[in-house]
């Protein structure tokens, strides 16, 4: 699988908020020194909005009740929880999704 989600000009102040190209499900964009990654755009407690909370280290803070996701895994370093993710690599200035269909 390879989807195109976005231009990197588009991701201002290092985050972006995207449409999943084949669902139009809201996700994040994210760009850090490791890369560029991609995960869901709503914290799993209670669906708020990811965009605004804070980044630090790869750790990404959800505003609302501060549960905190590596943007690079999914992976929740406090609880056994997980923020759906993406593979994602930047080709000629575009972001893809890869992976398995």
């Amino acid at each position: 699988m390879r989807l195109r989600l976005c231009h990197v000009n588009e991701i201002v102040d290092d985050r972006l908020l995207a449409e999943m190209p084949d669902s139009g499900d809201p996700v994040l964009v994210i760009r850090d020194a490791q890369g560029v990654h991609v995960v869901d755009a709503l914290c799993p407690h209670q669906y708020a909005p990811l965009l605004g909370g804070e980044l630090a280290d790869g750790i990404l803070t959800c505003p609302m009740h501060h549960w905190r996701f590596d943007v690079r895994t999914g992976q929740s370093p406090d609880m056994p929880v997980c923020l759906q993710r993406w593979d994602a690599i930047v080709d000629d200035g575009w972001v893809w999704l890869t992976g398995d269909d």
